[in-house]
C-alpha cells in the first residue's frame, strides 16, 4: 500500500471512530476534495448535515439548473446528523409554546401535521434514491415507569386530543399492552406515537450526499468556512461567491457571525451494545424496531438497530463557553450513567457487552425552539435549534428553506417557525449561561430521582425547573 492509500485508510478509520453509526457505514469515509479554487454559484450552503443536504436536495429537485455548492468542514454527516439516536420523528422541540398561543395555534397544528408527513417523506426519498438507511416506520413508544410519569403521559394525551389528534397519531397503551411491545421494567403504561421511524442516521446522511452529487451538486469537504461577508463565503484556500448563502451548521454554529449566542451547542451521549441473541430479543419482547424512551426529565432515547444491537442515549451536557467536544473518552462517567440507565430499562441484559460510546453536539436556541429563517434582501438563510429532534425537523426545515429561496408560496412557509420575531433572543453571557444550564441539569436529575423514589412530581423543584426553561 502506497503512502497516499495509507493516509486515506487512516483518515477513514479516524472518522469511523466517531460513533457506532460511522463505524458501521459500508462505504469509505475518506473525505471528498477540499475547495481549492474560487467558485461562483447560485446557492452556497455551509454545512453538510441534514439541514444543508435536504435544502440542496429540494432546491435541486425544484430547479435542476441551479448551481449549488455545499461546503463542509469535515465530511458529510460528521456532526449530529451522523451521531444521533436514529429517531426520524415528528417531535418538534417546544412546539407547545405555539400551541398555547391563540395567535399561533392554527399554524402550529399545521406545522405538526407537516412533521407527521415528513416521517413518511424521508422514507420515500430513501427508497427513490436507493439509500439503505435501515428505515422502519414502527413508531415511538414513550413509557411511564412510575406514577409521576403516568401523570405526564395523561397530560400529554389530553393536550394532543385537544389539538384534534386521534389514536392514529397518539395511541395510549395499558401496562400489559406496553410490555407486550417492549418489556421495559416497571412499565405502568405507554404512549405509542405513530409518526416515527427508526433509521441508521449516518447511512442517511452519506446516502443523501451521494444522491446530491448525482444531481450535480458540488460538495467540498474538509473546507471549513472562516467567514461569510455578504454573499462571499471564505474557506482557507478559496472563496465561493453566491446569490444566496444558507447556514446549516446547527450545533457547530458558534464561530459564525450572529450565531455565537443565538445557537449554543449541547452534547448528547450514546452507547451501543453488542448484537443481542434471539433469547435476549425475546426477553425484551422485541418484534418491531420501536424507538423507545421514558418520561424522565433527562431525556432518554433508544432503538434496536437493524443488526440487533441497542443504541441508547441521554441528553444533554453543556460545556462552559459553548466549548465543543468532538470525541469522548470511553472512560467518561457520562457513559456509565447511560449504561446503568439502559440496564434499569432492561435488567435482564445485565452483563451484556457495550461496544461503542460516543457523543455529539446539537444546537439549542434560547427559546428551546427550532426556526427557519430567510432574508431575501441579504440573500441569507439559516435553520437550526432542533434540540435533539433534528432528523425529521431538518428535513422539513430544508424543504422550507428551498421554498423560501425560490419564493414558493406553500403551506410550509406559513408556519410559526418561519422567521419568528422572538427568535433573535440570545443566550445569557458567561458565566450566567453555564450557571443556568448547569442548574437546570441538576434540577432535572433531582426531579427524576424524587419521582422514582416517591412516584410524585416534586412541586417546588418542578416549578423551579419550569422557570429555568422558560
Amino acid at each position: 500500500m502506497n503512502k497516499q492509500n495509507t493516509a486515506i485508510a487512516r483518515t477513514d478509520q479516524s472518522y469511523r471512530g466517531l460513533s457506532f453509526w460511522h463505524d458501521s457505514v459500508p462505504e469509505s469515509l475518506a473525505p471528498r476534495a477540499a475547495l481549492q479554487d474560487d467558485e461562483q454559484a447560485d446557492i452556497a450552503i455551509v454545512g453538510a448535515g441534514y439541514t444543508g443536504l435536504w435544502a440542496a436536495y429540494y432546491l435541486k429537485r425544484q430547479q435542476p439548473s441551479l448551481r449549488i455548492i455545499l461546503l463542509e468542514s469535515e465530511i458529510a454527516g460528521y456532526g449530529a446528523s451522523g451521531r444521533n439516536g436514529g429517531w426520524c420523528s415528528a417531535f418538534l422541540s417546544n412546539i407547545e409554546r405555539w400551541f398555547a398561543d391563540p395567535r399561533h395555534r392554527p399554524g402550529a397544528v399545521r406545522l405538526q401535521k407537516l412533521m407527521f408527513d415528513t416521517v413518511r417523506e424521508v422514507g420515500e426519498v430513501a427508497q427513490r434514491e436507493s439509500i439503505d438507511c435501515h428505515y422502519e416506520h414502527s413508531g415511538a413508544l414513550e413509557v411511564a415507569v412510575n406514577p409521576a410519569h403516568l401523570q405526564r403521559l395523561k397530560a400529554e394525551l389530553a393536550s394532543v386530543r385537544d389539538l384534534g389528534f386521534g389514536e392514529a397519531d397518539y395511541c395510549p397503551l395499558t401496562a400489559a399492552e406496553t410490555t407486550q411491545r417492549i418489556n421495559i421494567d416497571g412499565a405502568l403504561g405507554g404512549l405509542l406515537v405513530s409518526h416515527c421511524a427508526a433509521i441508521h442516521p449516518a447511512r442517511l446522511a452519506r446516502g443523501l450526499a451521494v444522491a446530491l452529487e448525482k444531481m450535480g451538486v458540488k460538495i467540498f469537504e474538509q473546507s471549513p468556512v472562516l467567514s461569510v461577508d455578504g454573499r462571499v463565503v471564505r474557506t482557507p484556500r478559496a472563496r465561493v461567491t453566491a446569490e444566496t448563502v444558507i447556514l446549516a451548521t446547527e450545533g457547530y454554529s458558534r464561530d459564525l457571525p450572529g450565531l455565537k449566542r443565538r445557537l449554543i451547542p449541547m452534547h448528547s451521549m450514546m452507547v451501543a451494545t453488542e448484537p443481542l441473541s434471539q433469547e435476549q430479543l425475546r426477553g425484551i419482547h422485541f418484534k418491531e424496531r420501536f424507538a423507545f424512551g421514558n418520561y424522565d426529565r433527562i431525556v432518554t432515547y433508544g432503538q434496536v438497530t437493524a443488526d440487533q444491537r441497542i443504541a441508547f442515549g441521554c441528553r444533554g451536557m453543556y460545556r462552559f463557553g459553548s466549548a465543543l467536544t468532538h470525541r469522548f473518552a470511553a472512560s467518561d462517567p457520562c457513559f456509565d450513567f447511560i449504561r446503568n440507565t439502559l440496564l434499569r430499562f432492561f435488567p435482564g441484559l445485565k452483563g451484556i457487552a457495550f461496544t461503542h460510546a460516543w457523543g455529539g453536539s446539537m444546537g439549542v436556541s434560547r427559546r428551546l425552539s427550532p426556526s427557519v429563517n430567510y432574508d431575501p434582501a441579504a440573500g441569507h438563510g439559516w435553520a437550526g435549534g432542533f434540540f435533539g429532534n433534528g432528523v425529521g425537523a431538518a428535513h422539513l426545515a430544508g424543504k422550507t428553506l428551498a421554498d423560501l429561496v425560490l419564493q414558493q408560496d406553500t403551506e410550509r412557509v406559513h408556519t410559526p417557525w418561519v422567521n419568528p420575531p422572538d427568535d433573535r433572543k440570545k443566550w445569557e453571557p458567561e458565566p450566567l449561561r453555564w450557571l443556568g444550564i448547569s442548574s437546570m441539569a441538576k434540577l432535572m436529575h433531582q426531579v427524576d430521582r424524587a419521582e422514582s423514589a416517591t412516584g410524585r412530581i416534586p412541586p417546588l423543584r418542578n416549578w423551579l425547573l419550569e422557570r429555568l426553561v422558560s
